[in-house]
């Protein structure tokens, strides 16, 4: 029966079930319609006798059910994640995730499926779909990977996912334990663009990291004062991986060279951008050189490798030069819980600069053997 409390309608009546033994069990059920039509009222009072005769509630059931809410599909949640990463991350990993996601949301399967919908099938499909794509390297394909694994971690943090599946990278070789040789140096500079060439220069001089060091580097960051301790300037690193990655660091005479020519041609222009490696992107620089690097190093008849190899390389050379190694600790922008507290502090700049000093005598000396052993002819010719 229907009745009215205040001005909403309420439904009175009486349920039995028969139990497996024979006897009969009768539930009293009186619930508010929340309604105050009485024909919307008798609809709601029908579906409830129409679930309790199907079985699909026990009379001791809350009425309605509980909306059952499934995992969302990854192209919204895609969106959630990235404002996550906005406001909890570095710029650069943000950039990083960003590029990443843009290529994902391009594979449907994963795209437009609930989270829950994402298995370990349809992961590897992906990776193999874009390794059939020429300009996806290993190196391109599991940063995708990781950023959809970090997605979905994330998704099960928020109770948003019971569980992930397995995410396994593809194998690559260690890529970015190489070192190039000055002869090699000579060679990939002589084949690269300008602009790789100016990147790779402050990369093998400075140690500098590419993606989230070098890339975005500003012209607020550089610093071509001369000073006694750095007499062809210095740049600023404000960010980094680490606390011990936020440093100075003093330029080479070439790498000197390259950022006042760099600076000369951008005040030139009538829009400045605030990045030494401006871009068009909406980062406002650089974020990878991938291709003319690869175009480069097929120029230049060099075996594969990474453009992270020249940070690797300027280390290697560092140390090669005689500088010790707190010095290059503090240059690389190391950070170790066992070696930081008790070594970094006491590295000063007047000591960071004294070994700095060493490397670019060495350096300057070796870009020339390098050059020399490149193009001999050249250097014929000079003499």
């Amino acid at each position: 029966m229907l009745y009215k409390r205040g001005k909403v309608y309420w439904y009175n009546f009486r349920w039995s079930i028969k139990q497996a033994d024979g006897t009969v069990e009768s539930f009293r059920i009186r619930q508010s319609a929340k309604t105050q039509n009485r024909n919307a009222a008798k609809g709601v009072e029908e579906e409830h006798r129409r679930a309790l005769r199907l079985g699909e509630i026990h009379p001791n059931d809350p009425w309605p059910k509980a909306a059952t809410i499934g995992p969302p599909i990854f192209r919204a949640f895609a969106k959630e994640f990235l404002q996550y990463v906005k406001t909890n991350t570095k710029p650069g990993t943000h950039t990083f995730y960003s590029v990443c996601l843009d290529r994902l949301l391009t594979f449907a399967a994963i795209a437009d499926a609930p989270l829950d919908a994402i298995t370990g099938e349809t992961v590897s499909r992906y990776a193999r779909h874009r390794q059939e794509v020429p300009e996806n390297s290993v190196v391109t394909v599991n940063g995708d990977l990781r950023t959809l694994r970090r997605i979905l971690h994330l998704a099960v943090e928020w109770g948003r996912l019971e569980h992930t599946p397995t995410i396994h990278e593809l194998p690559q070789p260690k890529g970015r334990d190489r070192v190039l040789s000055f002869a090699e140096e000579a060679k990939y500079l002589a084949k690269a663009s300008e602009n790789l060439r100016d990147a790779t220069i402050l990369a093998v001089d400075t140690g500098m990291r590419p993606n989230s060091e070098l890339f975005p580097l500003k012209w607020a960051d550089v610093d071509l004062t001369v000073r006694t301790e750095c007499p062809h300037g210095v740049v600023h690193v404000r960010q980094g991986k680490t606390d011990s990655a936020q440093r100075s660091l003093p330029l080479t005479p070439r790498a000197a060279e390259v950022l006042q020519r760099r600076k000369r041609a951008a005040e030139a222009k009538a829009e400045q951008s605030a990045f030494v490696f401006a871009g068009a992107g909406i980062s406002g620089h650089i974020t990878s050189v991938q291709h003319p690097h690869k175009t480069a190093i097929e120029a230049a008849g060099l075996d594969t490798f990474e453009f992270y190899c020249w940070r690797h390389t300027f280390g290697t050379r560092a140390a090669q030069s005689g500088m010790d190694r707190f010095t290059l600790a503090r240059l690389m922008g190391h950070s170790s819980p066992s070696v930081a507290a008790r070594y970094y502090i006491h590295v000063t700049e007047t000591h960071v600069a004294a070994g700095f000093e060493k490397f670019v005598e060495y350096q300057t000396r070796n870009v020339a053997e390098g050059l020399a052993a490149a193009f001999p002819q050249a250097s014929e010719a000079v003499q």
